[in-house]
């Protein structure tokens, strides 16, 4: 009886080991060039819109602090957005850039964002999963991402994790880049994976159009 108890006591810790190994194996793997996206549009009053993001690359790294249930990324990014040949004014505009973050079994209650940024600035440099549960903020979003964001995120939730934003410029241009912006996960008990998005809302006074194009998904 005793025999067959340290049997499977063994064999349990040797797939512990395994699982441990594949985990840093995988948390180890080279970054990862992701592959260009594009779009192209008109909207109803004539504007002709274009949206590509390129030079995608995502570095998944280990846990600094060797947690099993974090996740931790450096993401590097660049958007740009034209419109043009329009024969209405634009009234206002807002072009963003980030990741879409989506936990496979959240064992925490929250997403916290924290950092400012003023202006068409970009937010922070750091997206955290953790604990702290509520809905809060102060700022907003059309004039530049202020102060502390704070949301819950359920099992399967996936949530916009906005990294950048600006106006288009008077020529019709916006231009948005990261580099090794750090991206951390805490308290997921399953997959976490992300994929980048950019967003584009332009007004007249005829039209309020609205577009957006998403790169691949991809594990860290």
């Amino acid at each position: 009886m005793m025999a067959t108890s340290r049997k499977r006591i063994l064999s349990a810790l040797g797939l512990v080991l395994a699982l441990g190994a594949a985990t840093a194996a995988s948390a180890s793997a080279d970054p990862v060039k992701m592959a260009s996206k594009n779009m192209d549009e008109t909207t109803r009053d004539g504007w002709h819109i274009h949206i590509d993001t390129d030079n995608e690359v995502v570095n998944a790294i280990p846990n600094l602090a060797a947690a099993a249930n974090s996740r931790e990324a450096f993401v590097t990014l660049s958007a740009t957005a034209t419109v043009s040949a329009g024969s209405s004014s634009i009234s206002d505009s807002l072009f963003i850039m980030g990741y879409q973050l989506g936990c496979q079994s959240d064992v925490s209650s929250g997403l916290q964002i924290g950092g400012a940024a003023t202006g068409g600035g970009s937010l922070g440099g750091e997206v955290d999963i953790n604990s702290s549960p509520g809905v809060s903020g102060s700022g907003s979003i059309g004039g530049g991402l202020t102060g502390y964001i704070q949301t819950d995120v359920a099992p399967g939730a996936i949530v916009d994790l906005p990294m950048s934003n600006m106006a288009l410029s008077d020529k019709g241009k916006a231009m948005l880049d990261i580099t090794n912006l750090h991206i951390k996960a805490d308290a997921c008990g399953g997959d976490v994976t992300i994929r980048s998005y950019a967003y584009l809302r332009i007004s007249t006074d005829a039209a309020h159009s609205s577009y957006a194009i998403y790169g691949d998904p991809i594990k860290i």
